[in-house]
């Protein structure tokens, strides 16, 4: 009976710390992890809002570019300076999460190539 009893403790301490080292994970990504609205991003969970998206504006075409932390909005006053609400297209539909994705959503605007 001692030797299970050993075993079962052996268990609950390693348990124990799994859920100790997986709850201080989560916080330093919700601190450290998350960037904010604008901010640089390479995938969906980068950002707070959870949508990276890597395309901008060039004219009134959207085309790919840098990924930057956006957000869903109905208004241009939405976004601030540099960001327009656009209805997305296609391709940059493609770069947000498959469910919850906003129709239209802030897009930086991108300088004109000569």
């Amino acid at each position: 009976m001692s030797r299970l009893r050993r075993v079962l403790d052996r268990i609950g301490t390693v348990g124990v710390g799994l859920v100790i080292f997986l709850g201080s994970v989560l916080v330093w990504w919700n601190m450290c992890g998350q960037g904010p609205y604008r901010d640089r991003c390479r995938w969906n969970g980068g950002c707070d809002s959870f949508l990276c998206l890597r395309h901008g504006l060039r004219g009134t075409d959207q085309v790919e570019s840098a990924g930057r932390c956006t957000r869903k909005c109905g208004a241009d006053s939405e976004c601030g300076e540099g960001y327009r609400c656009v209805e997305l297209g296609s391709g940059a539909r493609d770069d947000l999460p498959p469910f919850g994705k906003p129709k239209r959503a802030c897009m930086p605007v991108l300088p004109a190539t000569p």
